[in-house]
């Protein structure tokens, strides 16, 4: 999309950053709708195919958690958090927060 956004703004944005405009912006602005459209499309290709890939994967700490490439499945939020907390070593104790510094009665 920031494709798009140069697109509307000119040639003002490689004059911002000092830079020459490229042979290929002045194709694309010669052609500005099918550049548009084009540009659109082409994101919601690549979008659309970053989603479908299925990849679900969950770290804590840096170490892998959950994968559903490898476990096949998306597991329920509860066995989400079970999973997590029994890595993080927090089902030990029921965690209670604290709204005292809230005011009104909880």
């Amino acid at each position: 999309m920031g494709a798009l956004l140069i697109m509307m703004t000119g040639d003002k944005v490689f004059q911002l950053f000092g830079v020459p405009v490229p042979p290929w912006y002045t194709g694309l602005q010669e052609n500005k709708i099918m550049a548009m459209v084009g540009i659109f499309f082409m994101g919601n290709m690549v979008e659309t195919s970053m989603l479908s890939s299925g990849a679900f994967e969950v770290t804590v700490n840096g170490d892998s958690v959950w994968s559903k490439l490898e476990m096949g499945y998306l597991p329920s939020l509860e066995h989400l958090i079970t999973v997590i907390d029994d890595r993080l070593g927090a089902g030990a104790e029921e965690f209670k927060p604290d709204f005292s510094n809230l005011g009104g009665d909880f």
